[in-house]
């Protein structure tokens, strides 16, 4: 199911599909990402079936999801998800996190494996990053909390990087193009960089990108 953007040319809302056997979760999942300003959570399910009930009914951009859970539908669900939907963004989210398991969604197709263990406050660069097309393992996230830069920075680190502009970027985050910059001046300070292509080339070094 595809979605219209709005007539006025602004930023699309970018519609969040949630999944976890615990629905204590979910709602930790939705108040994490449902108060970012252009996020808005449409599906929240508790099973894998649950999940594809509703995305027959509901479109959306991401889908952030445990792949082990109890009714052992997870997986499989995901699965379904990244053959038939090519232009849904897949986000595992999981407190097993062994190289085996990371492997196997990375090359089923998921942007990012996401450790339940992750502080909310990085989730959003997480999901933007990976609908920029960039990967995030575990190991990313150490790397960018060692660098100490904050989630927005990530941000538009992500974005810096694929080449897009200040105003751009401003306009994918909801923020101002002069906010942008004074982002971009403090992540080359924290990783010894002045420019965006140095910038990048570190952070791929350190594994913050990839």
């Amino acid at each position: 199911m595809i979605r219209a953007g709005p007539a006025d040319g602004a930023p699309c809302p970018i519609h969040l599909a949630l999944m976890d056997e615990y629905p204590v979760l979910v709602d930790g999942l939705a108040a994490a990402l449902g108060t970012e300003s252009g996020f808005t959570v449409v599906v929240r399910a508790t099973t894998g079936a649950d999940l594809l009930r509703h995305l027959r009914a509901r479109s959306c951009d991401v889908v952030v999801a445990e792949p082990w859970v109890r009714s052992n539908d997870g997986l499989e669900a995901l699965r379904h998800i990244l053959a038939s939907r090519r232009g849904v963004t897949v986000i595992a989210f999981s407190c097993m996190w062994d190289d085996a398991r990371v492997n196997q969604l990375m090359e089923l197709g998921a942007r990012a494996y996401v450790a339940k263990s992750t502080p909310a406050s990085s989730l959003p660069s997480i999901v933007r990053s990976a609908m920029a097309g960039m990967e995030t393992r575990p190991s990313t996230i150490a790397g960018r909390v060692e660098a100490g830069l904050t989630a927005r920075e990530t941000e538009v680190l992500v974005l810096a990087a694929t080449g897009l502009d200040s105003a751009t970027i401003g306009a994918r985050l909801f923020i101002t193009e002069r906010t942008v910059k004074f982002h971009l001046h403090n992540l080359y300070r924290k990783l010894g960089a002045s420019n965006r292509t140095e910038a990048s080339a570190i952070a791929r070094g350190r594994g913050i990108l990839s």
